[in-house]
């Protein structure tokens, strides 16, 4: 039996009472953080320009756009609201797949929902099953899509949300399902030159997977087939963008059903790559230590795994004099001497303005990395060492980035970043979306979600 049909057996039997309350819990959180980061993202450059695009699409009926009061077809909310959510890489991460899947699946059931008139209890599951089968899909290759060139995130979850799609709208038999996939491998793309280059285009991965999975739907409810070998098949997804590795393809359905990856996707603290984030913590370490003084060092030695350096450190002369806010996002030396000179990296700290302090530009440059081969990729490891000019070091290493099951990032945590992220705007609105996401399972319908988001875009700002 192929992997879609095998997917598809199983997504078409599960239902909202089997899913674990712990998964439940998680996927709300999942959802209030990555709405919080695009509601944030409206009121930025790039948010604004995209809204203004999707004011050219705007259609009588159809799915809600964030921060404008107006309605798109369901694949253009999800392309649109996909790259609010993405844009800042700010978005969560399954660090083992390497797959943003919350920032491509959220914006995609949102539109779903609204297009269906789902329940709360279908709207989640439609999201459990979407995200889970977007990780499982991509696990065994680990990082191989990355380091190939492409988009992780772009390729698998335009598979899950094409299920999600299906379920979302009440599609639920498994050869419904397996022909949605198997046009979905003909959408999968999205190539990562973006980074080195330092261009944005990268921003529109997420949302780019929301329309390919809706569109991927309909194509096959409207008629159309897709191949059931898609993703093994001679000429699938692993044998065409992975061609000539190996990969063990079972690995996508040990535990199915009951163990859930979800619950180790890990939320951002900070609003860039994932592969940053410890080293920030770890920056914030040393900061914070006794008579720690800036402008005391020399030199900056990172130990970094090898499949993050294609992301944070190549090209290393861009990497230390980024050219824009988003390149600084997925640069090594910018996030340690951020840190490091501010003693925070929030928003604001990764806006272009920020760019050409002239302190942090020599901090940068002293900045030096090498390849650590015990480091694993999938944890995203940091280790950053200090140099002062007196010849004495400090070091500090984090093992693994928090938000997994593990190493939970709290519910309260997750509140206090979409309450920074959605600041400017009318507290009791923020609120009101809050509560609308952290009750959705008793939810007749997304109404009183998509009412409170609209309400939350008219709201004055404080």
């Amino acid at each position: 039996m192929t992997v879609t049909r095998r997917l598809a057996e199983f997504a078409s039997s599960a239902r909202f009472h089997d899913l674990p309350e712990d998964v439940v819990s998680k996927a709300k959180l999942l959802i209030l953080d990555t709405l919080g980061v695009a509601i944030g993202s409206s009121t930025l450059d790039f948010g604004d320009d995209t809204l203004g695009l999707a004011e050219e699409w705007q259609t009588a009926s159809g799915a809600s756009v964030i921060g404008r009061g107006i309605r798109v077809q369901p694949h253009h909310a999800a392309l649109i609201n996909g790259i609010l959510a993405h844009g800042q890489d700010f978005d969560d991460t399954h660090t083992e797949s390497v797959v943003h899947s919350s920032g491509a699946i959220v914006p995609a059931m949102l539109a779903c929902a609204e297009r269906d008139g789902s329940s709360g209890q279908d709207a989640l599951l439609a999201f459990v099953l979407g995200t889970e089968i977007s990780l499982r899909l991509a696990l065994p290759a680990r990082n191989a899509f990355h380091l190939r060139g492409f988009h992780t995130t772009s390729v698998a979850c335009t598979f899950g949300i094409a299920l999600l799609s299906a379920l979302s709208g009440h599609r639920r038999h498994e050869t419904q399902l397996t022909q949605t996939m198997g046009i979905a491998g003909s959408f999968a793309s999205g190539l990562l030159e973006c980074v080195p280059a330092a261009s944005s285009a990268k921003r529109l991965h997420a949302g780019w997977a929301g329309l390919c999975g809706i569109m991927a739907d309909d194509f096959a409810r409207s008629g159309f087939t897709g191949p059931q070998t898609v993703i093994e098949g001679r000429l699938g997804v692993y044998n065409s963008m992975l061609r000539g590795q190996d990969f063990d393809l079972e690995e996508i359905f040990k535990g199915l059903g009951q163990r859930w990856h979800l619950l180790d996707v890990r939320p951002k603290l900070y609003p860039c790559c994932h592969y940053l984030q410890a080293f920030i913590d770890c920056a914030s370490q040393l900061r914070n230590r006794p008579g720690f003084d800036v402008a005391q060092i020399r030199e900056i030695n990172a130990r970094v795994a090898q499949g993050s350096v294609n992301m944070i450190c190549a090209p290393w002369a861009t990497k230390i004099a980024p050219k824009t806010g988003y390149d600084a996002r997925f640069s090594l030396a910018y996030a340690i001497s951020t840190m490091l000179l501010c003693g925070r990296a929030g928003q604001v700290e990764f806006q272009e303005d920020e760019l050409g302090d002239p302190d942090r530009l020599a901090l940068m440059k002293k900045v030096q990395y090498t390849v650590d081969p015990a480091f694993d990729v999938k944890d995203m490891p940091a280790w950053i060492e200090i140099v002062f000019s007196d010849g004495s070091t400090q070091i500090e290493k984090l093992d693994a980035v928090r938000g997994n099951a593990e190493n939970p990032i709290g519910k309260n945590e997750i509140l206090d970043k979409f309450r920074d992220c959605t600041r400017t705007f009318d507290e009791e609105a923020v609120t009101a979306v809050a509560d609308q996401i952290l009750s959705l399972e008793a939810a007749d319908s997304p109404a009183g979600l998509t009412d409170a988001l609209a309400r939350l875009r008219a709201s004055p700002s404080r």
